[in-house]
């Protein structure tokens, strides 16, 4: 769906209503898929959220860096925690 296995907690969560376990799922449910992530960044020694989110590519303004914070709760436990090497979900919308 997102062209890649790290989205589907998202996919998940958004289908929760019909979906009791997520390793289960029968062929005709028809399951909401939420949109806005279709790009990851990846992170590198001495990145942060702030740094990232000012990046030209990603939202040229820091002080969106609790976009990217709230669309991966599920990896980043503090914000002011991430370590390299780490895939975060960028957001479009």
């Amino acid at each position: 769906i997102y062209n890649r296995a790290s989205a589907w907690p998202r996919l998940y969560r958004a289908n929760r209503d019909l979906i009791k376990d997520p390793n289960l799922i029968y062929p005709g449910w028809v399951l909401k898929v939420p949109h806005g992530l279709d790009r990851t960044y990846t992170v590198i020694p001495g990145d942060c959220l702030w740094k990232i989110a000012g990046f030209y590519w990603i939202y040229n303004n820091p002080r969106e860096w609790t976009r990217i914070y709230n669309a991966n709760k599920d990896k980043i436990k503090d914000p002011d925690l991430i370590y390299p090497d780490q895939v975060l979900d960028i957001p479009r919308d």
